[in-house]
């Protein structure tokens, strides 16, 4: 008799208690802007000060347009934009998951000294940008798209690129595969994962220390409703088996803590057409440019020339 009792409350319990979960890891993800100096002492990349405090204040001072446009869902999106007259090539960085565009200034800072044209969008529910939930990379793909019209739009003619870290990467190269992308003329990837489905099992197992099933299964569910996409098909693995005829290049830190380097590897090796894996010895997540400096920009020059 107890069993009917039991059952019943343990699947609600499971449920609420993915909800919870899902709440706390997609509804409006806590960011800290680095461009504050108490938020940045008390920052991951503080360790990194030396090259980051004088990005940051090149940052502050930049006169950045401010962008908006509208994601196909209706949500607001907001973004920043640097132009350079007769420049040839505009650079468009994504930001990762609980960041701001503040956190690719040492690759803003490049490209406008190289004369490139930058666009910084927010991703949506970061910053200013409109929406209650980020998606992992489904939605902020489509929203990738739009951006890149945009780009079309503000800079005609010029050569554009893609550079994503983390969520952002992720929606970089999920969005290849998007009807209605524009021409890309290479794209950058740096410590993004397979797939939504395998982060965060790689989260649940590996850095919370629990068992997947059903938490996993419900919080995908709850994701094709909330998202109104299914996570199950969006992998790149197998989104990538077909040449788009932009070349790639994969970077990740083999430091990284959050996002397991084989994930890169396992891309790199389904990934038809051209591409190129960079693997960081010393570098964390998202700090591939902090750590390796020089070399770093040296090999993501050398890559774009070619």
């Amino acid at each position: 008799m107890w069993l009917y009792i039991a059952v019943p409350v343990l699947v609600v319990f499971l449920f609420v208690v993915a909800w919870l979960f899902f709440q706390k890891a997609f509804r409006r993800p806590k960011t800290r802007d680095l461009t504050d100096e108490e938020v940045f002492i008390t920052s991951d990349y503080f360790g990194y000060a030396a090259v980051m405090q004088p990005a940051l204040e090149w940052f502050r001072k930049q006169p950045f347009e401010e962008l908006s446009l509208e994601a196909s869902d209706g949500t607001a999106l907001r973004g920043l934009w640097l132009p350079k007259r007769g420049s040839g090539t505009c650079l468009m960085l994504m930001h990762d998951y609980a960041a701001l565009p503040q956190d690719l200034c040492l690759l803003a800072r490049w490209a406008a000294r190289k004369g490139w044209s930058v666009l910084l969008p927010y991703q949506r529910a970061h910053g200013p940008s409109g929406g209650n939930y980020c998606s992992l990379g489904l939605l902020e793909a489509e929203d990738c798209v739009l951006w890149a019209k945009k780009a079309e739009e503000l800079a005609p003619g010029n050569r554009l690129v893609l550079y994503g870290s983390g969520m952002g990467g992720f929606a970089v190269l999920y969005a290849l595969s998007r009807e209605g992308m524009p021409t890309v003329t290479a794209a950058v990837s740096e410590g993004t994962y397979d797939s939504p489905r395998g982060i965060l099992k790689t989260v649940m197992r590996e850095q919370m220390r629990m068992r997947t099933f059903p938490l996993l299964q419900i919080l995908l569910l709850y994701g094709s409703f909330v998202w109104h996409r299914s996570a199950g098909g969006a992998d790149l693995r197998l989104t990538l088996k077909e040449d788009r005829g932009v070349p790639l290049l994969l970077i990740h830190g083999k430091k990284d803590l959050r996002v397991p380097v084989k994930m890169t590897e396992e891309i790199a090796k389904d990934c038809a057409g051209r591409k190129e894996t960079y693997l960081c010895e010393e570098a964390g997540h998202g700090a591939c440019a902090m750590a390796e400096g020089d070399a770093f920009f040296k090999k993501l020059e050398g890559f774009l020339k070619d």
